[in-house]
């Protein structure tokens, strides 16, 4: 018998609760079974097995698992999963009609395959389902060929040779992902990637906790620790990555975070390699998935490093990323998922539809006035793709590095307040001046970026280098931020058409944190170069 590989023998031992509750008694027991192509050839014989929140497909000495296994009334859904390398994930829905289950997958990329099954006859010995093995006890992976009757062309012809060599995994077919319910506000926190890079170790991950939850920060929404490239080691020889030297128990270093009040976030990569060199999970999804949810793991971004030269078309990659955000769903952790690939193919437009709860819109940006200005004011037009449990991210925020004005750090917060973009940290928050922390303790203004609403905002005006940007809030009323990018000093103007109000409005300054009077019809301020003004205009 096939012996599972860890991940995918977990799978099927602790399903997510909603698939525990979903499998009903008129599954339980045994189903003989065949598996057909639509033409009617290649069959298949095999034994349908469903025990509890388990279940198996047996076909000969091997068992494979199913998934996700759902029944609403006479509604039946799995996802049939079969071990190797490439692993093959084949989705079936279908009726229940008494003592009868007939199937058809749905995976539109691949040949149809039909599963009809009838309820093994009572007196018949009864199958068993193979007990799920504890981690210590599984051998090391070992791959066989996969068999033809099991891949979407199916054929039951003269044997051919084994197969040559896959160079790389099979990918799901294209499919919309359900939403997860996750980042239903842009996720603020820190990242270790901006100062620290693959230097990081597990005291200063442990420090950086602790400088967001004794500054305030942590209180205010600044929740996730993102541990970025660097701490990945080895795998053993079930597959599993385990933490390098730098991080010898990632679990202890989760639960530190958490007992903090504060999320743990993590980078991989898609590729085999991540940008540092370290392992990826390239062909690792399933294992890596389950192994992330076991340190308690909630925030998980995915690099494209190493990635480009393997998946070089647009519906590869975001396979590639659909193929990730489902392996997490099986995990039996909520994880939000996050793409880091650098704006590539408009991710903006698929990236919600692949799974992905953030999406990075460009590459890394570093702490200059024309690096936040050009990612951040290149998100016009974009406003669409982005809302509750899907965001854009043009990137970190610099505030505390040094390199711009108080003005130019404000004006990326307010920038970013306005596209409701993920207000991540770049700076070393275990040492922040007074200044810094009131810059990125703005009440107000974090409002605006949190604001339930989740309307991602665009430009509604722009004259040479001024523009005015705006966003409608969940309380009826409108923030609008005034920029000027240019070196010299503009008025910068909006009216009520551009914004797409009318009558009389009360205006406040969210940094000035006091109301300056009431306007109508047209707002008008003068500003300096490299600065900005964010407004909350009510009725």
């Amino acid at each position: 018998m096939l012996r599972l590989p860890l991940a995918l023998a977990a799978a099927f031992a602790a399903l997510p609760i909603c698939a525990q509750a979903a499998i009903e008694a008129g599954l339980e027991g045994n189903w003989i079974a065949e598996q057909t192509n639509s033409d009617g050839m290649g069959r298949v014989e095999a034994t349908l097995i469903f025990t509890g929140n388990r279940g198996v497909m047996r076909v000969g000495a091997d068992d494979w698992p199913l998934f996700e296994v759902k029944r609403a009334g006479g509604k039946v859904a799995f996802t049939l999963i079969i071990p190797g390398t490439p692993y093959v994930s084949i989705h079936y829905a279908g009726m229940l009609d008494g003592d009868d289950l007939k199937l058809a997958s749905l995976d539109p990329d691949q040949p149809p395959l039909k599963l009809d099954a009838h309820r093994a006859p009572i007196g018949e010995p009864p199958v068993v389902a193979p007990p799920v093995m504890p981690a210590s006890e599984i051998p090391p992976v070992t791959t066989a060929p996969m068999p033809d009757v099991m891949r979407p062309a199916m054929t039951v012809e003269t044997p051919s040779a084994a197969p040559a060599p896959v160079e790389k995994p099979s990918l799901p077919p294209l499919r919309d992902l359900v939403p997860n319910n996750l980042a239903l506000a842009p996720p603020m926190g820190w990242a270790s990637r901006e100062k620290l890079g693959a230097m990081v170790d597990d005291e200063a991950i442990r420090q950086a906790a602790e400088g967001l939850d004794v500054t305030g920060l942590r209180a205010l929404g600044y929740v996730t620790v993102e541990v970025d490239d660097g701490w990945q080691g080895a795998r053993d020889g079930n597959g599993v990555l385990h933490g390098n030297q730098k991080f010898p128990d990632m679990k202890a270093l989760g639960d530190a975070i958490h007992a903090r009040g504060l999320k743990f976030g993590l980078q991989t990569a898609a590729g085999p390699k991540s940008c540092g060199g370290f392992d990826g999970s390239y062909g690792h999804e399933i294992e890596d998935a389950k192994t992330l949810a076991s340190w308690g793991v909630d925030y998980l971004v995915y690099d494209w490093c190493g990635a480009d030269s393997i998946y070089l078309t647009q519906p590869e990659q975001q396979a590639a990323y659909q193929k990730m955000a489902e392996a997490l769903r099986a995990s039996g952790r909520e994880i939000v998922f996050a793409a880091n690939q650098g704006g590539r193919y408009d991710v903006a437009q698929w990236g919600a539809k692949a799974g992905v709860n953030v999406w990075r819109t460009g590459g890394d940006i570093d702490d200059r006035w024309a690096s936040i200005t050009e990612a951040g004011f290149a998100q016009g037009g974009k406003d669409t793709f982005a809302g509750p449990g899907h965001w854009g991210d043009p990137g970190l925020l610099q505030a505390g590095n040094g390199g711009m004005t108080a003005d130019e750090y404000r004006t990326q917060l307010n920038l970013w307040a306005i596209l409701a973009a993920p207000m991540m940290l770049g700076n070393d928050v275990r040492i922040m001046t007074r200044d810094t922390l009131t810059l990125l303790t703005n009440q107000e203004v974090i409002a605006v970026d949190q604001d339930p609403l989740g309307s991602q905002g665009k430009r509604v005006a722009k004259n040479g280098d001024s523009e005015v940007w705006a966003r409608p809030l969940a309380d009826g009323s409108v923030a609008v931020a005034f920029f000027n990018r240019g070196n010299q000093s503009a008025p910068v103007a909006v009216s009520w058409a551009q914004l797409g109000i009318d009558g009389l409005r009360n205006v406040r300054d969210l940094w000035w944190h006091r109301n300056i009077g009431r306007a109508n019809g047209r707002y008008v301020v003068f500003l300096t170069g490299h600065t900005s003004l964010l407004l909350r205009m009510s009725p």
